[in-house]
């Protein structure tokens, strides 16, 4: 009688067993969703920054590009007979020569 007993129990045993992994089993299919979703916005989020950067990037070149023109128009008025069309914002100093600048 006490085989009988414990096999019940075990067999009890089993189907709480069972019961709890496939309630982990759902837990685990439920995370994994969630984690797929914040993958989704961060991504999303990620590529927003990216276009952000690259918007407020040209609009910084933009005006660092406008400033350059407007002090050498001021040269050129200052200067009439001066050549300006060395000086552009894609040329730099170097060694006390105006050479391109090497972007990284």
């Amino acid at each position: 009688m006490p085989l009988r007993i414990r096999v019940f129990e075990l067999e009890e045993a089993a189907v709480v067993s069972k019961s709890k992994i496939a309630g982990l089993e759902r837990r685990s299919i439920s995370r994994e969703v969630q984690l797929d979703q914040v993958e989704v916005k961060l991504l999303q989020q990620a590529k927003r920054l990216e276009e952000v950067e690259a918007e407020l990037t040209g609009h910084v070149l933009d005006s660092y590009d406008a400033g350059f023109g407007d002090a050498l128009a001021q040269v050129a008025c200052a200067h009439p007979g001066m050549d300006t069309t060395p000086f552009t914002v894609s040329n730099c100093v170097a060694n006390g020569q105006i050479v391109p600048r090497v972007l990284p």
